[in-house]
């Protein structure tokens, strides 16, 4: 790539049926031959998930690839994945990706994009896409697409904010309905870009950080990424007169955040993400092996569910 070198962070834990669509979908966008080196941070990845991960590196040498293994945890057991990372490959741009985060076909050019347009600024720290299902991201679609507004506000009668608790964020119901409305990423991204007319905009608060690219620059400015990446972003960029930037004529699908997590799972969201954005990977709808990663995502749930209903955990 002719671009600056950029390094691409796959963050992964626990998810190994959102880290497959994660990768089916960068493996679609072309992308990853593209950077400079494509990292997994490994936060306590084990068995099938590890087993997977070293798989899909064999199977795929047209990628450059790297490991960075820790144990489980959050915090700077998360954080130090993506410093240690910085050190190993430095003077570049950064790309991190949540196991759980789907991107569209030209999602790396538009983020490059916004980069390049706006590298000179020295008061520029993130850069993010529209992400349908957290504060930021559907306030901003709401703002361009007054369907989708008109809809939001009969549905539900929330407020709109660009909180990173909003209400899409608390209420698994309504993260459904925004990344149902919006599950065509190709076709939403038209959508946007017939209407939008400032794609880059700046923000300073705190927002969800599935999808974000920053530079060397901006990580020895702020001494590493803070022990607690989102919240010490979110109080670092304000307090020191620095900003944000969403690309609004772009998402990114996002699955859950752990509020949500056991609603949506009992859900068919996660299989008809896929069937929306990669058809030829998925069966056919009505057969079972397309229904079969719900069930077992429902039995997982109900030993809880019975300790919780036998007092046994709250």
């Amino acid at each position: 790539m002719n671009e600056q070198p950029a390094v691409l962070m796959i963050l992964t834990s626990h998810r190994l049926d959102c880290l497959r669509l994660c990768l089916d979908c960068l493996f679609a966008s072309g992308a990853l031959p593209r950077f400079q080196r494509v990292v997994f941070l490994l936060n306590g990845v084990r068995g099938r998930h590890l087993a997977y991960v070293r798989r899909t590196m064999q199977e795929h040498p047209e990628v450059r690839w790297d490991t960075i293994s820790g144990p489980r945890g959050r915090g700077r057991l998360i954080s130090g994945l993506q410093n240690e990372c910085v050190r190993r490959y430095p003077e570049a741009v950064y790309v991190k990706l949540d196991e759980d985060t789907f991107v569209c076909r030209d999602w790396l050019d538009r983020m490059l994009a916004a980069y390049a347009a706006l590298a000179g600024d020295p008061d520029l720290a993130l850069i993010t896409p529209i992400i349908p299902n957290s504060g930021l991201g559907l306030y901003h679609l709401l703002e361009v697409l007054p369907e989708l507004a008109t809809e939001y506000q009969e549905r539900f009668q929330f407020p709109r904010t660009d909180a990173f608790d909003a209400p899409v964020w608390k209420y698994p119901h309504v993260a459904e309905w925004a990344i149902r409305r919006t599950i065509d990423m190709e076709e939403t991204n038209r959508r946007l870009r017939r209407v939008v007319s400032e794609p880059y905009r700046e923000f300073a608060r705190r927002f969800s950080i599935n999808c974000i690219l920053y530079d060397y620059r901006h990580w020895k400015e702020i001494g590493g990424v803070p022990e607690h990446d989102e919240i010490g972003w979110g109080e670092w960029v304000p307090a020191h007169g620095k900003h944000n930037i969403v690309v609004r004529d772009t998402i990114v699908q996002h699955y859950s955040f752990f509020v949500q997590q056991d609603w949506l799972d009992r859900s068919t969201l996660l299989e008809d993400l896929r069937r929306a954005n990669l058809p030829r990977t998925l069966p056919r709808t009505g057969l079972l092996s397309y229904h079969l990663p719900r069930y077992i995502r429902i039995a997982r749930q109900v030993p809880r569910i019975l300790r919780r209903r036998l007092g046994l955990e709250t």
